[in-house]
């Protein structure tokens, strides 16, 4: 593990900004004996300035080796070698890199000013200068200097995992035990315990839940937890004077919904045929609706584990250069991974499509609730007026797919994406906002 404090965020004279810390409470019992530092190391000027009186100072010498174990689990991922351990949330645009070994030794070998406008603070946060061979010729930077905010790094024999972010939002948490890692400290069914404390409820964070892909049964018990809260009136529901936002409540409560965001819970509620902010009262009063919920959450998240999408979205770079823009991957993910968030169309499969159709979802006249459907009761409350909807049935699509506008609906500045047009009942989150169709550049 190397860590490099020269690339770190520095905050506002207003608001500080940690960019790393260290959790050296038990089971965490490491000590810096373990690892003395060599009598002619010195380390990085910058480094050692930035790291001054920071409790992750103690890293700032070499590391023993030691056989690497990775696991991720919602938004986070923990790399373990050797002693130590490292937490990381990615922030809104972290990246990793995987570089060869001789390209990462030449990428940390000049580091430069980094592009805040601030002078004082571009040379507090520092960035690295790219070496000639990894540059892109054709990218915006090409006129000026190429450069990477390399926050730390895995370093092995053959490759080096890099932990980069332009923002600067990238955290690190670092935890070190009095012995190496390995494999059965990151297993989630693993007993393994260092001072009667288990290690698998120690390495996250505190407030992110059980994971819906390695710990769905206590992902599902903190849904059904999370449901009688709501229904007794007490549960998270999104916190404003309209009825409460399915959608905020998902992306608020990693507790309960530990992974998803406002990309997945867009697409997630898609799925589900669902209005993005329909009300958590609703869901958690429909029995049969709920457990359709319960099962998409999990069924949703195991896409991401799956051969399908490593293959289509984590396979060889288009170029030599691990740093060229990967097209294909991208492409992939765009088009079959990325439903309704900020996109301007989405591709519907028959059976879907003819699905939304009969719930009149997709009809600009008709209101979500008002009636039930003939062939899934959406809403909690039965029919109260009217006959049930009934879709024209010209309005079914035969072929295979059909692709449908997505449509923004902005309250209080606040975008969601949606292909349903369907007026919303009173009360609702978005219930007076008009849909603006989104169209491709």
């Amino acid at each position: 593990l190397h860590i490099f404090p020269r690339v770190f965020a520095v905050g506002t004279d207003k608001k500080d900004y940690v960019t790393c810390t260290v959790d050296d409470s038990p089971p965490f019992d490491y000590t810096e004996g373990l690892e003395p530092v060599p009598a002619d190391y010195q380390p990085n000027l910058y480094d050692k300035q930035k790291a001054s009186g920071k409790s992750y100072s103690r890293y700032l010498k070499p590391l023993e080796s030691g056989e690497l174990h990775v696991k991720a689990r919602g938004k986070e991922i923990v790399f373990a070698c050797g002693y130590h351990a490292v937490r990381v949330h990615f922030g809104l645009e972290g990246n990793m890199v995987i570089l060869g070994i001789n390209d990462y030794n030449q990428l940390i070998l000049q580091d430069c000013p980094g592009s805040n406008k601030d002078k004082t603070k571009a040379e507090q946060m520092r960035s690295f200068l790219v070496p000639p061979p990894l540059q892109v010729p054709d990218s915006r930077s090409a006129h000026r200097r190429q450069t990477l905010a390399v926050f730390a790094s895995i370093v092995c024999q053959e490759h080096a995992i890099v932990f980069i972010d332009h923002n600067r939002l990238l955290r690190l948490h670092v935890m070190s035990l009095g012995r190496h890692w390995t494999s059965r400290d990151l297993d989630v069914d693993s007993q393994v315990s260092v001072d009667n404390i288990k290690l698998w409820d120690r390495v996250w964070s505190s407030n992110h839940g059980p994971d819906w892909i390695y710990e769905r049964a206590k992902a599902e018990q903190a849904l059904d937890k999370w449901r009688l809260s709501v229904l007794a009136g007490t549960g998270p529901q999104g916190g404003t004077q309209q009825q409460p936002s399915l959608l905020d409540v998902i992306c608020a409560s990693q507790e309960v919904f530990n992974g998803y965001g406002q990309h997945t819970a867009h697409d997630l509620l898609h799925s589900l045929a669902l209005w993005p902010t329909y009300p958590p009262s609703l869901l958690c009063a429909n029995d049969a609706l709920y457990e359709q919920f319960k099962t998409e959450l999990h069924r949703y998240a195991m896409q991401y584990v799956s051969s399908v999408y490593r293959l289509r979205c984590l396979s060889t770079p288009n170029q030599l250069s691990p740093l060229y823009y990967n097209y294909t991957s991208d492409d992939n993910y765009l088009n079959h991974y990325l439903r309704v968030f900020r996109k301007c169309v989405v591709r519907m499969d028959r059976e879907e499509y003819n699905r939304f159709i009969r719930l009149g979802l997709l009809d600009p006249s008709h209101t979500i609730g008002e009636c039930r459907s003939l062939l899934l009761v959406h809403v909690a409350e039965p029919c109260t007026s009217g006959e049930p909807y009934e879709c024209d049935e010209r309005d079914l699509i035969q072929v295979l797919y059909t692709d449908v506008p997505v449509y923004q609906y902005i309250e209080a500045n606040n975008p969601i994406y949606t292909v349903i047009r369907a007026q919303r009942p009173s009360g609702w989150r978005y219930s007076q906002a008009t849909g603006v169709r989104l169209y491709c550049s």
